[in-house]
């Protein structure tokens, strides 16, 4: 059985690891290699301060009595929230938690009658988490974030999206 139950301080210190690992995997995916440090461990308590002070909800995913990842919803406008970010340990992956949990935060904001859409940023390279997004209905396109590097781009692969390559 899968929950979302309200952030508290109580799952503080496995949230910010939990978080630095979220960052973590961005780095993989540009075949870098990933090793928590001080530094990352820092970067991701000041993130967590920031969510908390931010008008987003922060869930912590519970599986058979366990924490075992996050939920972020965000609330960027009017009607439409945003899942801003998500993450499920590594060895609880497979399992169908982040569907379920995805779905139960669907749920909260079917509750709050103004919301008629959640949207959600993907990283191209994340196939799984595409592939994961599609099989939940997600298949209206609505914004394109399109970035320009000031340094050496690491993004290999190239795409093509209304007739312009893009690298990623």
């Amino acid at each position: 059985m899968v929950k979302l139950i309200e952030y508290s301080d109580l799952y503080k210190e496995k949230t910010i690891e939990r978080i630095a690992q979220f960052f973590g995997l961005h780095v993989q995916f540009l075949n870098n290699e990933f090793k928590i440090t001080e530094e990352n461990y820092k970067e991701a308590e000041n993130t967590l301060e920031n969510w908390q002070k931010d008008s987003g909800a922060l869930y912590i995913i519970v599986y058979k009595r366990n924490s075992v990842g996050f939920l972020r919803l965000g609330y960027r406008g009017p009607s439409v929230a945003w899942l801003e970010d998500i993450y499920v340990d590594e060895n609880f992956r497979g399992k169908g938690i982040a569907t379920k949990s995805i779905l139960l935060a669907e749920e909260i904001l079917k509750q709050n009658k103004k919301y008629r859409a959640l949207s959600i940023d993907v990283v191209p390279r994340n196939i799984d988490a595409i592939n994961l997004y599609h099989k939940l209905g997600y298949t209206d396109l609505s914004i394109i974030t399109i970035r320009k590097e000031f340094g050496e781009s690491k993004r290999d692969k190239k795409i093509e999206i209304l007739g312009k390559d893009f690298n990623y």
